[in-house]
C-alpha cells in the first residue's frame, strides 16, 4: 500500500488514484463530439437554433454530476463498482474504461468531426466566398471602381460619380463582357481595401480604376486597367480634353478595355459606343444631377429630385431622349408607391414623357426599359411588360435591374423556369442590388428548397438591414416550412431593432402572434405599433378569435367603412374584396361575404398573378369555413395545395380561422400528404 500524503499533493494524488482527470478528460471529449455533431445534425433536421443551446446548458449542468459519479463510481470490464480506497492497488479486471485507447478514439472522432464541414463542397450563395479565396477569377469580368473627384468644388462629386455610371453604361453594352454592377462597386468609393481584395470579393480579374478633376470647361480624365492577380498595367492613359468631348472619351475606354481583354465589338455595339445622347453640354450636367438623385429612388425625395433635374435638362435640350426615359421612369416609381403619389396626373406625367422618348430614341435600350416600367407599373400590364424588358435586356445584357424585373414578372405568370433563371442572372449580375437576394430566397422558397432560401433570405436582410420587407419574408418562410415561430419572432425583433420604418413589421408580428394563439400579444401590437390603414380590420379579427363579441362589433363597424370607402376610390383592388369578404364572414353576412371572395378572384385570377392570386382562393377558403360551407371551404384548401402558390401544411395548420376543420378526414388527411 503506497504512501498517503495529506493537505493538496494528497487531494491530487487522491484525483489521479480515482481516474477524477482522466474522466474529466473524457466528459470533455465527449461533450465536444456531441456539440459538433449537433451543430451539423440539427440544421438538417430542421430543428431550431436553441436546441444546439439546450445541449450545451445540459453538458454544463451535467459536469459536476460527472466528477462526482467519477470520484464514488467507475465502470470497469466487470461492471460498475466503487472507486479504490485510497492507496488501494487496482487490478487489471477493475481499471476503469478510461484508458489510453478510449481517449484516442474519442480525438479521432472530435477531429472527424471537425474536418467534416471543411470536406462538404459549398452548395448555395456562400460558396462565392470560398470561389473568390481561390483566386478563380473571371477573366472577362470588370469592377470599375468609382473614380476619383479631383475637381476644386465638392459639389462636382456628382460628375465624377456620374462619369462612373456612364462607363459602366458603355462597357455593359459589350456581351462578351461581364461587367460587375454599380450596386456593388459604390461599396469601395472611400475603401482601403487593395486592388487584389477588391478584385477577389467581386470575382472580377481585372479592375479599372480613375480620376476626375474639371475646371470649367477642360477635363481631364485618368483612367488605367489592371489585372488584379499581377497588378499589372493593362491599360492606361491620360485624356486633357474639353467637356464636349466626354462622350468620346467614354467611348474610347470601352473600345481600349474591350481591346485589351481580347473581345471583339460587333457592329451593333460599335454603332451603340457611337451614339451621342446630347450635343448640349449644360442639358448633360443636369442629367447626371438627375441619375445622381435617380440612384436614391428607393426614397421619393429622390424620385422628385430626379424628375426636377431631368425638367432642367429637357428645356436646354427638348431633344434628349434620354432624359426624357428617365423621367418617365421616375414618374412611374412616384406612381406606383401608394405612399407616394398614385394620382392620375402623375400617370399621365409618366406617359407623356414617355411619348416623347419614344419619338426620339425608339430603338434605345433604355426607352424599353421605361416603357416596360410604365407597363408594369401604370398600367399592370405584365405581358407587354416582358416583352418591352426582354428588348431592353438584349440591347444592354449587363443591366442588373432590367432581368431582375424579367423575374418577378415571370414569377407572377407562373414560369418558375424562367423566373429561376433570370432572378439568379439578376444576382449574378447585382449580388447587391435591393431585393435581388430576397426575391431569389423567395423563389427557392416556393420551390420548397428551404436550404437556399436560407441562405439568400439571410443575405437580404444581411445586406439591407434597414429594409423592413427582407425581415417579413425571411421570417414568414420559417413559419410555412417548419412551424418555427420562436424563430420567425426572433427574425421579427431584429427588424424591429434595424429596419428604418419597423412599423411596417406590426402587422406581421401580431399575425404571428395570432398563429401562435397569444392574441393579447397580438391586440397589443396592433395598438402600440401598427401605423397602417387597417387597424380596425385586425382588431376586429383578434375581438372575433377572442369572442369579446362588444370590442368586435364597433371595430368591425369600421373595418367595413373602411373597406367600402377604399373600394369607391379603388375598384379593381382584388385584395380589397377578399379581406371585406372575411370582414363579412365575421359578421355572419354569408351571401356577401362569399360573393366579395370570388369578386377578388375574378379581379386577381392565379393565371394572371401566380404570387397574388392563391391569397384570394386561401381567403375564400377561410370565407367558406366561417359562414359554415364546410366541404366548400375543403375544397379550395386542395386546389391552393395542388399546384406551387407558397401555401404549406404548416401555413393552413397554424391558421386559428381554420380550427375548426382539424377533426374533419379530409382536413387530417390533406395536412398529412401535402407540404
Amino acid at each position: 500500500m503506497s504512501e498517503q500524503k495529506n493537505g493538496p499533493g494528497g487531494i491530487i494524488q487522491e484525483l489521479r488514484n480515482r481516474r477524477v482527470f482522466r474522466a474529466i478528460a473524457v466528459y470533455l471529449g465527449v461533450g465536444f463530439a456531441m456539440l459538433e455533431a449537433a451543430d451539423i445534425v440539427i440544421p438538417m433536421l430542421g430543428l431550431p437554433d436553441y436546441v444546439v443551446q439546450a445541449v450545451f446548458w445540459l453538458l454544463i449542468a451535467g459536469f459536476p454530476v460527472a466528477i462526482g459519479l467519477a470520484w464514488t463510481f467507475q465502470f470497469t470490464p466487470e461492471g460498475l463498482r466503487r472507486s479504490p480506497n485510497s492507496g488501494e492497488k487496482q487490478t487489471e479486471q477493475h481499471k476503469p474504461f478510461t484508458g489510453n485507447a478510449v481517449i484516442i478514439v474519442l480525438l479521432l472522432v472530435i477531429v472527424g468531426l471537425l474536418a467534416y464541414p471543411k470536406m462538404m463542397l459549398p452548395t448555395s450563395a456562400d460558396s462565392r466566398s470560398t470561389t473568390n479565396a481561390a483566386d478563380l477569377l473571371d477573366a472577362k469580368a470588370v469592377a470599375v471602381l468609382p473614380f476619383t473627384n479631383f475637381s476644386a468644388s465638392e459639389e462636382d462629386a456628382y460628375f465624377a460619380d456620374g462619369i462612373h455610371d456612364d462607363i459602366l453604361t458603355q462597357l455593359s453594352k459589350i456581351r462578351d463582357l461581364k461587367i460587375i454592377s454599380r450596386t456593388t462597386m459604390v461599396k469601395y468609393k472611400s475603401s482601403d481595401l487593395s486592388i487584389k481584395e477588391i478584385a477577389r470579393e467581386v470575382g472580377a480579374a481585372n479592375v479599372l480604376e480613375g480620376s476626375v478633376r474639371r475646371a470649367g470647361e477642360q477635363v481631364r480624365i485618368v483612367a488605367q486597367l489592371i489585372e488584379a492577380k499581377t497588378d499589372d498595367h493593362l491599360w492606361a492613359e491620360t485624356y486633357d480634353r474639353e467637356y464636349a468631348d466626354i462622350f468620346a472619351i467614354q467611348t474610347d475606354v470601352a473600345r481600349k478595355i474591350a481591346s485589351a481583354l481580347e473581345s471583339t465589338l460587333t457592329p451593333e455595339e460599335e454603332q451603340q459606343l457611337k451614339n451621342v445622347p446630347t450635343s448640349n453640354m449644360e442639358a448633360y450636367d443636369y442629367f447626371l444631377k438627375g441619375n445622381h438623385f435617380w440612384h436614391t429612388k428607393t426614397t421619393m425625395e429622390g424620385n422628385l429630385k430626379a424628375v426636377a433635374m431631368y425638367e432642367e435638362a429637357i428645356k436646354l435640350d427638348p431633344e434628349f431622349g434620354l432624359a426624357y426615359a428617365r423621367q418617365s421612369v421616375a414618374h412611374s416609381v412616384l406612381f406606383y408607391s401608394a405612399d407616394w403619389d398614385p394620382t392620375p396626373a402623375r400617370k399621365e406625367l409618366a406617359r407623356k414623357t414617355l411619348e416623347r422618348a419614344n419619338l426620339l430614341i425608339p430603338d434605345h435600350p433604355e426607352f424599353h426599359f421605361a416603357q416596360g416600367i410604365y407597363y408594369q407599373w401604370c398600367l399592370d400590364d405584365p405581358k407587354a411588360a416582358i416583352t418591352e424588358y426582354e428588348i431592353a435586356a438584349e440591347g444592354q445584357p449587363g443591366n442588373g435591374e432590367t432581368v431582375k424585373h424579367l423575374g418577378e414578372l415571370y414569377a407572377r405568370a407562373g414560369n418558375w423556369t424562367r423566373a429561376g433563371k433570370y432572378l439568379e442572372r439578376a444576382y449574378e449580375l447585382e449580388p447587391d442590388g435591393i431585393g435581388n437576394a430576397g426575391w431569389l430566397g423567395g423563389y427557392y422558397s416556393l420551390l420548397g428548397d428551404y436550404e437556399n432560401a436560407e441562405t439568400y433570405l439571410r443575405l437580404a436582410v444581411q445586406s439591407y438591414p434597414e429594409n423592413a420587407t427582407g425581415y417579413r419574408f425571411y421570417a414568414f418562410m420559417h413559419v410555412h416550412a417548419f412551424g418555427d415561430m420562436d424563430r420567425a419572432r426572433k427574425i421579427l425583433d431584429e427588424g424591429v431593432l434595424n429596419s428604418d420604418n419597423p412599423s411596417l413589421l406590426a402587422s406581421y408580428r401580431a399575425r404571428l402572434e395570432v398563429n401562435a394563439g397569444d392574441y393579447e400579444a397580438a391586440l397589443r401590437i396592433i395598438q402600440e405599433d401598427y401605423s397602417g390603414e387597417y387597424s380596425h380590420y385586425h382588431k376586429s379579427r383578434i375581438y372575433h378569435l377572442q369572442n369579446n363579441r362588444s370590442e368586435f362589433s364597433t371595430e368591425v363597424d369600421l373595418a367595413v367603412n373602411n373597406f367600402e370607402g377604399k373600394l369607391k376610390a379603388n375598384p379593381e383592388k382584388a385584395f380589397l374584396y377578399s379581406n371585406v369578404g372575411i370582414v363579412h364572414a365575421m359578421m355572419g353576412n354569408k351571401s356577401m361575404a362569399i360573393d366579395a371572395g370570388k369578386k377578388a378572384i375574378e379581379l386577381e385570377p392565379v393565371s394572371k398573378d401566380a404570387l397574388n392570386g392563391p391569397d384570394h382562393h386561401y381567403r375564400l377558403a377561410v370565407i367558406y369555413n366561417l359562414v359554415g360551407e364546410t366541404e366548400l371551404a375543403l375544397d379550395k384548401l386542395e386546389f391552393i395545395l395542388s399546384f406551387r402558390s407558397g401555401y404549406t401544411k404548416w401555413r393552413i395548420r397554424l391558421d386559428p380561422f381554420l380550427d375548426s376543420l382539424h377533426d374533419h378526414p379530409r382536413y387530417l388527411n390533406l395536412i398529412a400528404t401535402n407540404s
